[in-house]
């Protein structure tokens, strides 16, 4: 028996749907599938069903979490409510990096680089003083590997 390929919500519930026009028609009420927008400073962060198993069929992935036109793959997620958490977190940490703040910039918190892995954000930062300054302890979710600050969404 082969897994089933598009998927329907049942409430917050993934289901197979075996026929493409349902799950078409699904798929076209974004509305309907989305399960949290917000817009923090210039960046979107957008979490949908995606209406396919983006994973495995022993671990499956239907949500994902993306910031909007960055380029960089989403965060993905098995249930509604794991992508309600990890929506938060991303958001969290897109408001964290938008609130740096001219006198951050001044005394150093500048990065040169940042992008969005599966399972993390990441941001090099200019040295690795720098890194110690902008996160001087380890917080939830967040931590330091040299001159780069991760954030990674709970599972």
């Amino acid at each position: 028996m082969t897994e089933p390929t598009r998927f329907v919500l049942n409430g917050q519930e993934p289901v197979p749907c075996d026929s493409l026009e349902d799950w078409q028609r699904f798929m076209d009420d974004i509305a309907g599938r989305t399960v949290a927008q917000d817009v923090v400073g210039d960046f979107q962060v957008v979490t949908t069903f995606a209406g396919l198993n983006l994973g495995e069929a022993e671990s499956p992935r239907f949500f994902e979490t993306a910031v909007v036109d960055n380029g960089d793959p989403p965060f993905l997620s098995e249930t509604w409510e794991q992508a309600e958490s990890k929506h938060r977190k991303v958001a969290q940490a897109v408001e964290r990096l938008n609130n740096i703040n001219e006198e951050d910039i001044a005394n150093g918190y500048r990065f040169v680089d940042c992008g969005v892995q599966p399972d993390r954000l990441w941001f090099v930062m200019e040295s690795e003083e720098t890194a110690i300054a902008a996160l001087s302890e380890e917080t939830p979710n967040w931590h330091r590997e040299g001159r780069t600050i991760v954030f990674t969404p709970p599972t």
